[in-house]
């Protein structure tokens, strides 16, 4: 006849080979609303489904709607990885009590497991099998004659969970911490082996986050999983249009019904009308323009951007180049090269580049000029440089009056559409992230430098034709006077005064 510890060790492995029963049978959840605060855990449909998914993939991302209990479906999770001896899981939050928190969490969850685990201590008189004991951050399985199972939180920092290898790895409520891609960068590696490791990020929606960049992204591998507000069966209709008077702009935020409505956070944007129809253009702009070269230059990245400018006042995005640890002369060099054969107007950059450095007592824009590329120096009014982007970006009609020929600058276009409104002042774009802002810094050279609606004088273009071109103009179609134009009456080396307001 089998042994108590026998028929126990019989338990854990059916378990083991059955995780759903695990949980519907051993699983315990905190509920403040019911009359007894600790009730076992009853998954929704949504929850069951979300349990297989992940169960099933290495590498989990979940965009979720505020309370619903993902956050404890993830610990039972890690709560199942440990049956095994010796397990690691861990967990990554934002501040060290929410650490603590979900340590406290799952070491109610064993103690309501008392018939397979007990509190060391606390073990009933003649217990000879597993028992667990935790501090406030770390708890741990003793197996006797096997190895521990070990669960850690960790608060969030750069090296969080660097060096400690895991079967699991929980991110929890990661679009809101200030670290999550050092985290990620310096953790991924200790979960990321051939046949084990698995990860699972988890949080509500912050646009601009790097939570985010891993959920949009179609190509990282990434097991997408997405859980709306109703996946509650207790919230109706009529709960969500309460829920809505009282959470105004932040509803679709907290409680998003969709991914697409998750992603558009109505008044969190700073440019929410940059969109594919009104801003991509499948054509390069031709006939007779100027171009512009446009710069946000720092050794953490330079980005830069090119705009035609047609005698409309109509401006297009024809090429970016971004790339980090770039030194000045390498940097002049990358962006005289890309400009080769093209009559570039100006070299716009942001008047930083012109303060002295106290070593040499060179500005960087001298060293610039030295290296062969001449800047144009640009406005430093932050506010009055992202109102003058918001007019060059609004559509007018069909189209923006500045526009982006399709995959030419999708750095820029990207970003745009997931840089957010600085929460203390709406009238600029936030700078944090910092990484979505060097697209836009280079952008705002061009659009607070040029803030005129010109067009080309082309009267006066053809006054200064030689005599001998004028019978070919008669002839020529549209095509063929801008090409005579540029060729022979140097437009395009014209001054200012070409244009008229």
């Amino acid at each position: 006849m089998a042994t108590i510890s026998e028929l126990r060790q019989n338990e854990i492995d059916y378990c083991i080979a059955h995780p759903e029963y695990f949980v519907d049978t051993y699983g315990h959840i905190e509920d403040k609303d019911a009359e007894e605060l600790v009730q076992p855990f009853k998954m929704w449909d949504a929850q069951r489904e979300a349990l297989h998914s992940i169960l099933e993939n290495k590498l989990n991302i979940i965009l979720k709607a505020r309370q619903l209990g993902i956050t404890w479906l993830a610990l039972h999770i890690a709560f199942y990885m440990m049956l095994k001896p010796g397990s690691t899981a861990m967990a990554v939050s934002r501040t060290e009590e929410e650490a603590k928190e979900l340590v406290r969490r799952l070491a109610m969850m064993l103690r309501y497991c008392n018939a397979l685990f007990q509190e060391k201590g606390h073990e009933e008189k003649g217990w000879q099998d597993a028992v667990f004991e935790y501090t406030s951050l770390e708890l741990t399985i003793h197996y006797p004659g096997k190895p521990d199972s070990v669960f850690k939180g960790f608060p969030a920092g750069a090296n969080a969970g660097r060096s400690f290898t895991a079967n699991l790895f929980i991110f929890d409520e990661m679009a809101f911490q200030q670290f999550a891609e050092e985290i990620y960068t310096a953790a991924f590696p200790t979960i990321n082996r051939p046949n084990g490791g698995k990860v699972i990020c988890l949080s509500t929606i912050d646009r601009g986050s790097f939570f985010e960049t891993l959920f949009t992204d179609p190509d990282n591998k990434f097991n997408k999983i997405f859980i709306p507000w109703y996946a509650d069966p207790k919230r109706d209709q009529a709960w969500y249009e309460e829920t809505k008077l009282a959470m105004g702009d932040k509803m679709t935020q907290e409680y998003p019904a969709t991914v697409e409505e998750a992603l558009e956070v109505p008044g969190g944007a700073f440019f929410p009308e940059v969109k594919r129809a009104t801003h991509i253009d499948s054509q390069e702009m031709t006939g007779l323009m100027r171009n512009y070269v446009c710069m946000d230059y720092g050794l953490d990245m330079l980005s830069v951007h090119w705009v035609h400018v047609n005698q409309r006042g109509e401006a297009q995005v024809y090429r970016e180049y971004d790339a980090p640890n770039l030194t000045i002369g390498e940097a002049a060099a990358i962006v005289l090269d890309l400009s080769e054969g093209e009559h570039i107007t100006m070299y716009l950059a942001p008047p930083d580049l012109w303060n002295r450095e106290q070593l040499s007592g060179k500005s960087r824009a001298i060293i610039f000029s030295e290296c062969g590329l001449n800047l144009t120096k640009t406005s430093n009014d932050f506010e009055a440089g992202c109102a003058s982007m918001k007019e060059w970006l609004k559509p007018q009609g069909k189209k923006a009056k500045l526009t982006f020929l399709e995959d030419a600058a999708p750095n820029l276009y990207r970003n745009l559409q997931k840089i957010q409104k600085d929460k203390r002042k709406p009238n600029v774009y936030a700078k944090k992230p910092h990484d979505l802002t060097h697209d836009p810094d280079s952008l705002r050279c061009f659009c607070i430098y040029y803030i005129k609606n010109p067009y080309i004088d082309r009267k006066k273009a053809m006054k200064s034709l030689h005599p001998s071109f004028l019978e070919d103009m008669d002839h020529a179609n549209k095509e063929e006077k801008d090409y005579i134009l540029r060729k022979y009456a140097h437009l395009e080396e014209d001054t200012e005064e070409t244009y008229a307001n």
